[in-house]
């Protein structure tokens, strides 16, 4: 298990390092994932900015000056639960949480925000983005 706390700076820098080295990112178009989006963890937002696949920057707390196309966002007892090894059902893909908290109006879930066309268009990629968050947690990024 990682040391590192989810959500932090050290956190989300292993995490950048796990998807920048993850193979299948550059296979089946992965690498084609250039659309930027942001991950709300309870009151912290962090925005990655995708190139080809690979995180080029991450901007903690983006402004309106910067730009993404979607969202994930959570509190952060979801998230926990997202990033276990093996995660609780409906808390283990993002389509599955999804559709708990925007039709079943549950709560303990994450929610899709933003173009949901983008979402769509590029759901393999950014779903292994989400799944590289789980191997970060709990591999440590190795």
């Amino acid at each position: 298990m990682n040391e590192t706390e989810l959500g932090t700076h050290e956190w989300w820098e292993s995490y950048k390092e796990t998807v920048n080295s993850d193979p299948e990112m550059n296979v089946r178009g992965h690498d084609k994932f250039s659309e930027n989006f942001y991950v709300e963890i309870g009151d912290e937002r962090v925005l990655l900015e995708m190139d080809g696949g690979e995180i080029k920057h991450l901007v903690p707390n983006p402004t309106m000056n910067n730009q993404w196309s979607f969202g994930v966002e959570g509190d952060r007892e979801a998230w926990e639960e997202f990033v276990q090894e093996t995660p609780p059902a409906f808390n283990h893909e993002i389509i599955a949480s999804h559709y708990r908290t925007a039709v079943r109006n549950e709560d303990g879930h994450l929610q899709l925000t933003g173009n949901n066309k983008k979402i769509f268009q590029h759901l393999r990629a950014f779903q292994r983005t989400l799944d590289l968050m789980r191997v970060a947690h709990n591999d440590g990024g190795s």
